[in-house]
Parts: structure tokens; sequence; C-alpha cells
């Protein structure tokens, strides 16, 4: 993993990277949904009944002969001491015997929600079958309130006892006195309390019978796997941008490049073809050669080197088409060279048949000045009145030693004798970032422009250009972005200013007007 440039960590980087894996995000967030509600409707129905409890705490079994305990009791404790009353296992194994159902599927199926400042308890129950999940819910409060009866009334009980046993010690001559009436008083009292015992609890809710289950809930597990497949969406486009080593935006080429882009071509598959492409694309390429003719107005940019940092930039294309443009507006002819003698393709572009060209002037001993005369050549698509303008040399056969004869004075030399000729001379380099043939030419011309095509270009070998251009002390007049689409893809120009097809022809033909006034 490299690492990422600083002006990756902001929003418009992220909104960026959303814009372009869009659908990405799209087709994660639609699969999970479907899948989450597909596996939500394929899961057993369960129905939910609920009852509820009051606990009434009126301790009818602390008053004992006639006299009441009064005790002071923490609310939260006792909240805590009720709920574990009724999640007692007692109270499952009274309603499973009651039911005639197994204990393990009373306990799994039951469960409590209380809150600490209330008396209330709900009793929630969920089974497969709905009159079920209703008899269970309504008999764990019957069952509930009847073991705290039992276990009131056997305190009761024990007490009653404790009583009698005492009334039987007095002796039958003092059965009439004070004690031991009043031993018989609090018996009495004891069996009144039996009698109203209610488990100091009462049914508030009793459960009904569900008509539809509570799980599972396909239109709300479909919205949750949405909304899951949206945050998986977005933390996948993440991973793939920050793994993809692209480039992908204008800003970005000049954050890494350090020059600004000084003009933007579109994809276009008349340019792919050679041709000069519509009014809009040779808008562009005219853009590009003012910024040239402007760059610097104490100094006259007369050599051109074009290269990139790998192949497949498209150097050739923008080389041919920039010498198209620079032969409809400068007053003397344009010249381009072939100087990428390992893979030449510019005959295949002006539709010329592979000639004698750059390799054989340079290895042999003629005159150059007479040899470049005899062995450039005219695009065949050029039939207006700019055609002779523009002179090509072709790269020739393939040499065994390119780099050598780049490297040669007479290479040196053939630029000298075109500066007299030609008004600008554009040389198309192989890519520097992938062979080394061109660096002998870097201080041999005015300025490299460097092109970048739009989604093919890697950063790092971006980078690791710019990091031999530095060594060189390379000057960089700027880049070309190759294959750029406008946001809003209304036209084209120096970045995405938007233009119509009809000014872009009418500015067209004005520098045509003053090209011919020259």
């Amino acid at each position: 993993m490299f690492d990422r440039l600083a002006g990756e960590r902001d929003g418009a980087w992220l909104l960026g990277a959303v814009r372009r894996r869009w659908w990405v995000i799209v087709l994660t967030a639609v699969i999970a949904a479907a899948a989450a509600y597909v596996l939500s409707s394929h899961q057993t129905k369960r129905y939910t009944a609920k009852s509820a409890l009051l606990f009434l705490n009126s301790h009818l079994d602390q008053e004992l002969i006639g006299k009441q305990v009064v005790a002071t009791i923490d609310p939260t404790r006792q909240a805590a001491t009720n709920q574990s009353l009724v999640e007692l296992p007692t109270v499952s194994r009274m309603v499973a015997a009651a039911l005639g159902v197994p204990v393990g599927r009373v306990a799994s199926d039951v469960s409590f929600g209380s809150d600490a400042t209330s008396d209330v308890m709900t009793v929630s129950v969920t089974d497969d079958s709905r009159h079920l999940a209703a008899a269970i819910a309504n008999s764990y409060v019957q069952q509930y309130i009847q073991f705290r009866k039992q276990a009131s009334i056997a305190q009761l009980n024990t007490a009653e006892a404790l009583i009698s046993s005492k009334l039987s010690a007095i002796p039958s001559s003092r059965q009439t006195g004070t004690v031991a009436q009043q031993l018989i008083a609090d018996r009495n009292e004891l069996d009144l309390l039996k009698s109203a015992q209610t488990g100091d609890a009462e049914v508030v809710q009793t459960a009904t019978v569900p008509h539809s289950p509570s799980f599972p809930s396909p239109k709300k597990d479909g919205a949750l796997g949405l909304l899951l497949g949206l945050l998986v969406g977005f933390a996948l486009v993440t991973v793939l941008e920050r793994r993809d080593r692209r480039i992908k935006t204008v800003e970005e080429v000049e954050e890494i490049y350090g020059v600004p882009v000084i003009g933007t071509i579109p994809e276009s598959s008349a340019l792919r073809a050679g041709g000069p492409g519509s009014a809009r694309e040779e808008e562009a390429f005219l853009m590009i050669r003012a910024q040239l003719r402007y760059f610097d107005v104490d100094r006259h940019i007369q050599r051109v080197m074009v290269t990139s940092a790998d192949t497949g930039e498209g150097k050739s294309l923008i080389s041919l088409n920039l010498a198209r443009a620079a032969a409809r507006t400068d007053e003397k002819r344009a010249l381009l060279i072939e100087a990428d003698l390992r893979r030449p393709s510019l005959h295949r572009m002006i539709s010329r048949e592979s000639v004698a060209g750059l390799a054989e002037l340079l290895g042999h001993s003629q005159d150059l000045e007479t040899g470049l005369r005899e062995l450039v050549v005219t695009p065949d698509q050029m039939r207006d009145e700019h055609a002779l303008r523009l002179d090509v040399l072709l790269a020739g056969s393939t040499p065994p030693n390119p780099a050598e004869l780049l490297e040669s004075r007479r290479m040196g030399a053939l630029l000298e004798a075109a500066d007299a000729i030609y008004d600008i001379v554009i040389i198309d380099t192989p890519p520097i970032g992938v062979v080394s043939d061109a660096i002998p030419l870097v201080h041999q011309v005015d300025g490299l422009l460097v092109i970048n095509r739009m989604g093919i270009s890697r950063r790092d070998h971006a980078l690791r250009l710019m990091k031999r251009f530095r060594s060189l002390n390379a000057n960089i007049l700027g880049v070309v972005v190759n294959s750029f689409r406008a946001p809003d893809d209304r036209g084209y120009g120096y970045y995405n200013y938007p233009r119509t097809e009809t000014d872009g022809r009418r500015g067209l033909r004005a520098r045509q007007r003053i090209a011919r006034t020259r």
C-alpha cells in the first residue's frame, strides 16, 4: 500500500470517489436489502403475547398478632426482588405443569420487562404457536400470584403453629386468662390474614392471541439490510479508491506534477483514428498551443518535447494534433518529429506507409537540412490551405541503438537546422517513465509537455516520473490531460469551461482568418 496524497483526506476526495463508484454503493445496498428480505421471509414465524403484573406491596404477612411490623424498603431493591421472584424456575415449572408443556420451552419463551421506578412488570412470551404464546403469558402471571399466595400462607401457618404450641402449654385452669385470650385472638387474626392473601400482585393486562408474527419482519429486515449495504458500499468504495493507483481528477494531476494543466482533451474515436476530431476537440488543441505561445513572454518556446510516465497515455496522438493546431495559427511551418524509435505509431495515424525517417537521417552522413527536406511528409488528412505548413518526420526503421542516436551530436544539429525553418518543433518521444532514450533531449528543448490519461495513468508512475524530472532539473511547461470528461459534459476547453459547438466553430473561423492575414 502506498501513501495517499494529502488532498485525498478531505471531503472532496470522498465525494469524488462516491461519484465515480456510485454503482458499487447502489449494487451493494440492493444485494444486502434483497438478501435480508429473502432470508427473513424464509425464517420460522414466531408470535409474541404479553401480560402484565402490578406488585401491591401490602405486606399483610407482617401483621402478626395484632401488631404491624413497619419496615423501610428501598424501591429499587424491591423492584429487583420482585423481578427475581418472577424469574424463579419454580414459576416456570408450575406453568409447565398447568399447561402440559416442557419446562424448557416455557423458560426459553418467556422474557420480562420492568422499570425500577414502576411496580408494573411485563411478561412477554414468544413461541411458534400464537395460541400457546397467549396461554403461557396468562398462565405465568396467574401461577406467579398463586406461588406468592402459597409462600405467604406458609409463613402465616408457621406463625399460627407457634401460637398454638404456646397456647397448649398453658394449663386449662388458665385458659380464660389474659395471655391465653390474647393468643387465641392472634390465632384468629392469622386465619383472617390467610384468607385475605393476594400474593401482593394482581393481573393488570391479560394476553390476547396475536394475529401477526413479531418475528421475522421482512420489510424491517430489508430496510436494515439496505442501511447496512449502504455502509458496506461506502466502506468498499473507500477501500477500492485507496487501493486504486489511477489518477482521476485534474486537481490530483496538478498536485502530483506541481505544474498547471494547460489543456484537457476529451475522449474521441476520431482522434484515436488519427483524424483532427470535431470543432470542440480542435479548440482544445488550439488552447494548448496558445498556452505554450504565451508561457513566457520573455522567452520563445520553439522546441517542445512531449512525453509521458507510461505507455498508452496518448502522447503521439496529442503531439500530432498539437502540431496541426500550430500549423493553423503560427506564422511559419510546424514540424513534428517522431523520436519514439522503439514503437513508432505516427505513420498509421497519418495514413502513410512506414518510410525512411529520423533513424536513417541520424544514422547517415548526408546533410541534415537537405535530408530533412527530403524525408518529411504531410498528413493525408490535411487537405486545406494549412497542409503545407505541417511537416512530419517519421521514426523510420527501428535501429539497434535508439538511445545512442537520440544522444548523438547529429540530433542536436538536426534540431538547430529545424529551428531555422520551423516556428515550432514538436518532438514525440518514448515515455521517459518507461525507457531512458529521450533523457538526452531534456536539455535540448525549451520545455517538456507531459501527457496524463485520465483514469489510466498511475499515481505511483507519475510520482516516479516527477522524481526523475527533478533530478534532471527539467523545465516542465505543463500537463495535458487526455481522455478528460467534464462533469456536466457541456463542453471542453481549458478545464471544463462550458461552450457550445457553435461558439467553438465561430472561434476557429476567427483564428483561421487571423492566420491568413499574417
